[in-house]
């Protein structure tokens, strides 16, 4: 009996700090946001965190515009349609610096260590209008969860050429969380 309280409390222990929700992707505007998609660990300390691809050297992740999008979990993110899917992740671990590469999105890596410590963090992203011209820049996330990779993040932003709203938030709903991210 015992056995089996300790292996009940310690899956509760692993689910209670597992990826909590879903994200869904709306751009609701005429320009594509190009930047660095980010998840990171709430709790402080466990801080390792991931930028989709292809954000390797600072490459850049697009979400055209006009796309709604949704993943509902990181080792999910590959099997969206072309172009929302995030096919790699890439790695920034200060613990553990040989795990600094680049994951395939169903690696074991991200479907269990990097999901069981993460949440999506934030989207620092330029709108870019279909010549490649800079509109706006903007840096949205959930504040909560940025803070810890050093990011300070608006859960709600306006663009100050363009006027575009930005915001990111998370609900809970009867089958769990989900994290929205619109540009309107």
């Amino acid at each position: 009996m015992k056995k089996i309280a300790a292996l009940l409390l310690g899956l509760t222990g692993i689910l209670s700090s597992a990826q909590t929700s879903s994200f869904v992707f709306n751009n609701y505007n005429i320009y594509d946001a190009v930047g660095r998609l980010m998840t990171c660990s709430p709790t402080p300390g466990a801080i390792r965190y991931m930028y989709a691809s292809p954000n390797g050297n600072y490459g850049s992740y697009t979400m055209p515009a006009g796309i709604s999008s949704s993943y509902a979990s990181f080792g999910t993110t590959g099997l969206a349609p072309f172009p929302m899917n995030m096919n790699q992740w890439n790695i920034t671990d200060p613990t553990n610096t040989a795990n600094n590469v680049s994951y395939p999105y169903n690696h074991s890596y991200i479907t269990s260590t990097m999901s069981s410590i993460n949440e999506w963090a934030s989207f620092h992203f330029f709108l870019k209008d279909s010549a490649g011209n800079t509109i706006d820049s903007y840096l949205v996330g959930a504040p909560n969860v940025a803070i810890n990779a050093g990011v300070t993040a608006n859960a709600y932003q306006i663009g100050t050429n363009s006027g575009i709203e930005s915001e990111w938030f998370t609900i809970s709903t009867s089958t769990g969380k989900v994290t929205y991210f619109s540009i309107y």
